[in-house]
């Protein structure tokens, strides 16, 4: 049986997606892509930040949609997509204190 898990994957590509790829640019502009920990997001920096940006929610878009079917497999508890959303805050909280410290 499948639950109804949009909330989920709004919240994953908010975090992980809206967030990270604003946040990323923000830091990159800030300090340089060369602080990018990410070798691939680094990479992307380097050829701009439009296809940076473009990437991370294409990557991120890809894998909100696999996240219904992926849950649902393992029965995943809704708290772990939350959980999920939560550690990409998380991400933009630190990429944020790059741009202001």
């Amino acid at each position: 049986m499948s639950r109804d898990r949009r909330g989920e994957v709004a919240a994953i590509f908010t975090s992980h997606g809206v967030l990270d790829a604003a946040t990323t640019v923000l830091a990159a502009r800030a300090v340089g892509p060369s602080a990018e920990a990410n070798p691939i997001v680094r990479e992307l920096l380097a050829l701009g930040e439009l296809p940076a940006a473009v990437a991370i929610l294409a990557v991120v878009g890809l894998c909100c949609g696999a996240w219904p079917t992926a849950a649902d497999a393992v029965d995943a508890p809704t708290w772990v997509g939350f959980g999920i959303a939560t550690i990409g805050a998380a991400v933009a909280a630190v990429n944020l204190v790059v741009v202001f410290a």
